[in-house]
């Protein structure tokens, strides 16, 4: 199908993103087009990982003290450090974020309970580049994303405790919280790849995808 062809002839960014200090492991391994900007990324990870873009975000060059942040600009931006560039503005592979030797570089989600993401770049093979068709793509993920509002990795390895022990006086009304149904198990190893692809190609074929513009849900 011509459609497609055209579509396959987009070159992917293979993409590792590791969410840090956790108990568990979380990660996931993607495709995503070479031209997204930085807020389709933004999308990207959101989806991926299972985020409900409830938040504010940065991506940077280092956790701290970075020379290149890229993200919503606010006039009411305290954070310090270089000045926020607009994420819908920035393609990833003209950032420095890419070609600062393509070294690993950082997603901020949620600056209260501040969700910190590595991303680093992996070398395609030349059968993933050809299978791509330019929808970004999860080829591997481990690990539960944390809920929203959990308070940040203490407050989800307290969430773990909790919701693991029947025992404990928070344990209903943490199930209740989380929307636990009567007899199911919070698994924090489990993620189902199909379900994230779907997610991204949703995202694709959306508004959000070509949009300059982010609201918070």
């Amino acid at each position: 199908m011509p459609f497609i062809e055209s579509i396959s002839m987009k070159h992917p960014l293979k993409l590792k993103i590791a969410l840090q200090d956790l108990p568990h492991k979380c990660e996931r391994t993607l495709l995503v087009p070479e031209d997204c900007t930085m807020l389709q990324l933004h999308f990207i990870i959101q989806e991926s990982f299972g985020w409900m873009n409830a938040h504010l975000f940065e991506f940077s060059d280092a956790k701290g003290r970075a020379t290149m942040r890229v993200g919503i600009p606010d006039d009411f931006d305290d954070f310090g450090g270089p000045e926020m560039l607009g994420a819908h503005e920035v393609l990833l592979k003209d950032s420095i974020l890419f070609k600062n030797g393509a070294k690993p570089f950082w997603y901020w989600y949620d600056f209260g309970d501040d969700w910190w993401h590595k991303i680093s770049f992996l070398k395609a093979t030349q059968k993933e580049i050809e299978a791509f068709t330019g929808i970004p793509y999860c080829m591997d993920a481990v690990g539960k994303c944390p809920p929203e509002d959990v308070g940040g990795p203490w407050g989800y390895a307290n969430f773990l405790e909790v919701i693991k022990n029947q025992k404990h006086p928070e344990h209903k009304e943490l199930r209740k919280w989380y929307g636990l149904e009567p007899g199911e198990i919070y698994a924090e190893n489990e993620v189902s790849i199909a379900e994230i692809n779907q997610y991204l190609e949703d995202l694709f074929n959306s508004e959000n995808w070509e949009s300059n513009e982010y609201e918070l849900f």
